[in-house]
């Protein structure tokens, strides 16, 4: 991810390309555990999305459904760059771009609404030689999907997809190489996938990986942000139309197939947004320029940070829900907070 702060501005990103098909290879069984370790957490619940009309709860298609500002006792938590939820809508893993897993479970009540965060615990991320990933290339860990019990989960500056095991007690062992396209070691150093996702069924190409860069890379149409279908019965590269200087900082699919994508924007002078498109899966194929509804675009009258982790699960009650996180990239002038929202489809 582009390091962010309301001192700098946002990096610009990466490349594409035709490349092979590609298959992932046979999962290795995790043998290593981690050192979990607790952090406390100190919470402040949100009043409200807006800042003006605290009382305010529908946003569009969105009804909002609480947040939490949250601050760690260890240092290495924070950072929050990716992650999955699990069905009941509590528990998740997610991992921070300084490459640990933190895992926890929300507090919610009966209607869904966001009230706490609880047993948290967060633990190093081994790489494929078995040292912390934080000392090695694969330090800076972005976009974060789920299948089945693997982990994918991309990494910035080595520009590269790693697969994990998941244990009884969440991820274990260390990661595993996931071969690529040649096109994704062309990004630039700070600026590699940001989003990753699985194509679901009726898509025309269920169970792929699906990969997204953060922005455009240098010389080529700022406008069209590039991703990749990889593996399955039929990969390539695709583009993703940008506007209004947002940048991509996560994917996720409704239970009925389109993809959402979550956006962020920050300027200087006016701080960071967030944005969430919703793009028809019947259009996600190679060679296609992908653009779609605007869900919402929320600016700093909003309680936003980086947003940069959507999680999306079902209801008891059949409604969709959104859980969004952000990444503080460990600044004192920058906030970790969730949002939950139910979507109206």
């Amino acid at each position: 991810m582009a390091r962010l702060s309301r001192r700098g501005l946002l990096a610009a990103l990466p490349a594409l390309a035709a490349f092979p098909r590609v298959a992932f290879p046979q999962a290795a069984p995790a043998t290593e555990t981690f050192d979990w370790q607790p952090v406390r957490l100190k919470v402040h619940q949100l009043s409200g999305f807006s800042v003006l009309e605290p009382e305010r709860r529908d946003f569009g298609p969105l009804t909002f459904l609480g947040g939490i500002e949250m601050r760690g006792d260890r240092p290495d938590f924070g950072g929050i760059s990716s992650g999955v939820i699990e069905p009941d809508g509590k528990g998740f893993i997610a991992a921070s771009d300084q490459s640990h897993w933190i895992l926890g479970r929300f507090i919610t009540d009966a209607e869904e609404h966001l009230l706490g965060i609880e047993n948290v615990r967060l633990a190093a991320m081994m790489a494929p030689d078995g040292r912390r990933m934080k000392n090695t290339r694969f330090f800076d860990t972005e976009g974060m999907v789920r299948q089945g019990n693997r982990l994918y989960v991309s990494v910035e500056h080595a520009h590269q997809v790693l697969r994990f095991e998941i244990g009884p007690n969440g991820p274990a062992g260390r990661g595993t190489v996931v071969p690529t396209p040649d096109d994704l070691r062309k990004l630039n150093n700070n600026q590699g996938i940001e989003a990753l996702g699985i194509m679901p069924p009726g898509s025309r190409s269920p169970g792929s990986l699906i990969a997204i860069a953060e922005h455009a890379p240098r010389g080529m149409d700022p406008a069209r942000i590039p991703g990749w279908i990889i593996g399955g019965p039929q990969p390539g590269a695709f583009f993703l139309s940008r506007s209004g200087n947002f940048d991509i900082t996560d994917l996720g699919f409704l239970p009925g197939g389109d993809m959402l994508v979550l956006e962020r924007r920050f300027s200087p002078f006016w701080g960071v947004a967030m944005r969430l498109r919703r793009i028809p899966l019947a259009r996600i194929t190679a060679g296609a320029l992908l653009d779609g509804e605007v869900l919402i675009d929320a600016n700093m009258a909003y309680h936003v940070d980086n947003m940069e982790t959507l999680m999306i699960h079902r209801a008891a009650d059949g409604r969709v829900i959104l859980t969004i996180l952000s990444d503080d990239n460990f600044s004192i002038l920058q906030r970790n907070i969730a949002l939950r929202f139910a979507y109206r489809e």
